[in-house]
């Protein structure tokens, strides 16, 4: 409990309402729309009403880490590759800290971000956190050129994991199945 945690990319923000019941200290980030901003600010708050009911109902105290930390959980507007000021004050007032875990899911499929991306993990992740980029290959370009998101990344001086991929069930009709397989990478600091 109080790992940082950040997603970048968030969309629904599935991740980050996982890490939030989990006790993480989060901070969520999307493209800035406004929109997108008041579903994820919703979310946050449907997800922090859900976990302190859960904790009420299961007699917790009002001093519970989940409690404490999923009511700090911030979102903010951020685009890859540009000044990280608002999303590590999100984090901390000071700006200082930086993120123990970073997840940026479905987000590889756009290789022409990739470099951003990738740019944006190096300047918020700390020295010991680590990255997981969770993607399918969506068939909107090149497959080859969605995985050199690893090339890129050891380029950039991170140490570079392909954890065991999971087929999602069941597939939609129509759908190619290479779109449900879920391929995850992992990045750490060398």
């Amino acid at each position: 409990m109080g790992v940082s945690f950040l997603e970048l990319g968030a969309g629904a923000g599935v991740p980050s309402w996982t890490a939030m019941c989990c006790g993480a200290r989060v901070v969520c980030t999307d493209q800035p729309d406004a929109n997108r901003f008041r579903c994820i600010a919703e979310c946050v708050e449907r997800n922090w009403r859900n976990i302190k009911q859960a904790a009420l109902k299961n007699g917790q105290s009002e001093a519970n880490d989940y409690r404490v930390h999923g009511q700090q959980t911030k979102c903010c507007p951020y685009l890859w590759g540009t000044s990280i000021n608002e999303v590590t004050e999100a984090l901390n007032d000071r700006g200082e800290e930086r993120f123990d875990v970073i997840v940026a899911a479905d987000c590889v499929y756009m290789p022409w971000l990739h470099n951003e991306l990738l740019d944006s993990i190096n300047m918020l992740m700390s020295e010991r956190g680590v990255a997981l980029l969770p993607f399918a290959l969506h068939g909107n370009t090149d497959d080859d050129d969605v995985w050199r998101i690893i090339t890129r990344a050891m380029e950039k001086g991170f140490t570079v994991d392909t954890l065991t991929k999971a087929q999602l069930t069941p597939q939609g009709q129509g759908m190619d199945p290479k779109q449900g397989l879920v391929h995850t990478v992992r990045l750490t600091k060398t």
